[in-house]
Parts: structure tokens; C-alpha cells; sequence
């Protein structure tokens, strides 16, 4: 699926510029594909991986204790876990059946409506690991075989997923994610893909992976120290992508480089922010997505350098002192509440809660 990118008449192609685990990694795959040459197309892959995820169940729900494995599922979704959008990644169905059907099943702890939706490798994998006694021998084979079908479908798309990586490392400026990083979370997107296509095989199935992992690496690049909503990281992840392509590093144009790409996606029908990002917003936003070490100092004028740790509290304070600092702390919070946004994230990288 697109690996012609790495190889050349057996050989992989070294001058891409990056390092040596990117290269071995690249072999290995190649080695893996052509192991897993055996004729058969991606249509009947897919096919092979359904048949034996519907043949597992329907040995299994043959079991008394079937019911028994479906009630630890349960407690590890709503007593562990306590929450039950964690059950969604086990169901090989749709995130509509999900919110209307299987949710209002758990919520009732409907036991048999539970057993009548498709499930995939990580439930499969959860009933062979939670059941009591000897597994049964044809439900083991079965197991066997949904693995199988399951590595060979990660396997001969790790192509698409090293490709993917390739092109956001290329495309975003450079963070705390390694190329390798990168090609490991389109690896995990892909196999979420997998394990989540619902219905027949169709061309629109490589797409779904690619969402996936597309999905992955904005969540994962995004990530900082501080929490940021799903509209401020889709900001931050078209500034950051258009600064990496285009160079432009200026606040001002970059703001409107940005509204004019969030206006040609709505000409598209892509989803947008309901408001135009304005220069003070973008500037906020980009900021607060800095890195900044725990460990920096900060000079308060001739007091010398403080770092993020020496603001914790003194445990050998009184009660009279310890009183008089919550006070001191309210009102300071108070007048907090009132900063601009940067400034508040900035306050609480330094430990402050507010």
C-alpha cells in the first residue's frame, strides 16, 4: 500500500536524511510483507479478520459463562473505569450504535443486548484473559486466527502509516515528537482503524485508517503541559502547519494566513471556528503551547533566580501564618480570575492553582 516510497529494487533507499531506526525499521517492515505474501488481496484480508471475530463469538456465547465474562466487562467499564465511553474502542461498531444502542444497554446492565453487537481483538482478547478455567479449544483456535488476520493487516499498512508520519514531521515544525514517535502513533491510529471499520470492505477503509492516525498525531503534537480545548488545538495545529510550510513566522500575517485556510476548509464543508482568529488569540495560544521547563528560573529583580519548586509551601509555617498566607491567596486568586489567559497558564506552570 504505497511502500514503493522506501524501497527500491530490495534496498532501502538512504537519502531521506533521517537516522538509523528509521532505516531498520523500514527493512523490517519490508521482511514483513513479504512474509505475509500468500496471495490474498486487502478485500479478503479484511474479510478473513470479520468471519473470524463473528465465528469467535458464536462459539463463545454457546458457554453459560459467556454471560459471567460479559459481567466483568461490565465492572471494569462502569465500576473501574467509570465511564463508559471507555467500552467504545472493544465494539467493532458504529459511533451512532454506540450512543444509541450499546450505551443505553450498559447503563441498564442489559447483559444479553450487550452480546448481540460485534466486538473486535481487545474484547476478544479481554474474554480469553478473563475467562475462568481451561479456554475452550475451539474458541483458542479462533483467537489464533483473529490475531493473525489482525497482525497481517498492521503489517502489510505500515507503509501507509510510515508515510503518514513522514509527512506531518515534514510539514509542522519540529516539538517533542521524534520522527520515530510520530510513526509509532499513526501505528496505533492504524490499528484502531482496524479494529473499528464497521460493514463490508470498501476502497473507503484505508481512509478511515488514515482519519485515525491523522487524528492521532494532532492530538499527540498538541500536547502540553496545559490543558487546551478541541476548537484552540485545531488553531494551533493549522498555525503551526502553515508557519512550518510557508515560513512565516510574523504574528499578524500568520493570523490571517490562518483565517484564510479556515475559510477555503469551509468551502469545502469542513467544520470551522464559528469566530475569524483574531492576532491577540493566535498570540495567547501560541505561548501557552511553548514549551517551558520545570526546572527554568526566573530573576525577580536583585533577589536573585526562583524556579517552579521553590513556590511550594513551608510545612513548618503556624497555624497564625498559615492562616494569614490562605488569605493572602484568596485575594490573590481573586485578582487572578481577572488576568489575561496567557498570563493565567503562566501561573499555573509556576504550581499555582486557580
Amino acid at each position: 500500500m504505497g511502500h514503493k516510497d522506501y524501497y527500491l529494487h530490495g534496498e532501502i533507499q538512504k537519502n531521506e536524511g533521517f537516522d538509523d531506526s528509521f532505516y531498520k525499521l523500514a527493512g523490517e517492515v519490508t521482511r514483513r510483507i513479504e512474509a505475509n505474501k500468500d496471495g490474498t488481496d486487502q478485500k479478503q484480508q479484511v474479510e478473513e479478520l470479520l468471519d473470524a471475530e463473528i465465528k469467535f463469538k458464536e462459539t463463545i456465547l454457546k458457554y453459560r459463562q459467556s454471560t459471567k465474562v460479559y459481567q466483568k466487562f461490565w465492572n471494569k467499564v462502569c465500576v473501574t473505569n467509570k465511564n463508559i465511553l471507555s467500552a467504545r474502542p472493544y465494539f467493532r461498531e458504529s459511533a451512532v450504535s454506540f450512543s444509541k444502542k450499546i450505551t443505553p444497554a450498559i447503563k441498564a446492565t442489559n447483559l444479553e443486548t450487550l452480546k448481540t453487537f460485534d466486538i473486535n481483538y481487545q474484547l476478544i482478547k479481554f474474554i480469553r484473559d478473563n475467562w475462568e478455567g481451561p479456554f475452550p479449544a475451539r474458541a483458542e483456535q479462533l483467537f489464533h486466527r483473529v490475531h493473525k488476520a489482525r497482525e497481517v493487516l498492521i503489517e502489510n499498512n505500515m507503509p501507509l502509516a510510515i508515510n503518514r508520519a513522514k509527512l506531518f514531521y515534514r510539514k509542522t515544525p519540529k516539538s517533542h515528537l521524534t520522527l520515530m514517535d510520530m510513526i509509532g502513533i499513526c501505528g496505533m491510529g492504524l490499528a484502531a482503524g482496524i479494529d473499528k471499520w464497521c460493514g463490508s470492505y470498501t476502497p473507503v477503509f484505508r481512509s478511515v485508517c488514515i482519519g485515525r492516525m491523522v487524528g492521532n498525531l494532532i492530538d499527540s503534537y498538541s500536547e502540553t503541559m496545559l490543558h487546551f480545548y478541541p476548537s484552540d488545538k485545531r488553531v494551533l495545529y493549522k498555525a503551526h502547519t502553515i508557519r512550518g510550510r510557508r515560513g512565516i513566522d510574523e504574528i499578524h500575517a500568520l493570523t490571517d494566513a490562518v483565517n484564510q485556510s479556515f475559510k477555503d476548509d469551509e468551502k469545502e464543508g469542513k467544520s470551522i471556528p464559528k469566530n475569524e482568529v483574531t492576532v491577540s488569540e493566535l498570540s495567547y495560544l501560541m505561548s501557552a503551547s511553548s514549551t517551558v521547563s520545570a526546572d527554568q528560573t526566573v530573576s525577580v529583580n536583585d533577589e536573585g533566580s526562583f524556579g517552579v519548586y521553590d513556590y511550594t509551601a513551608d510545612e513548618t509555617q503556624d497555624i497564625e501564618a498559615a492562616y494569614m498566607e490562605k488569605e493572602t491567596t484568596a485575594q490573590m486568586l481573586a485578582i487572578a480570575s481577572t488576568l489575561p489567559l496567557l498570563h493565567r497558564k503562566v501561573l499555573r506552570l509556576k504550581g499555582i492553582k486557580l
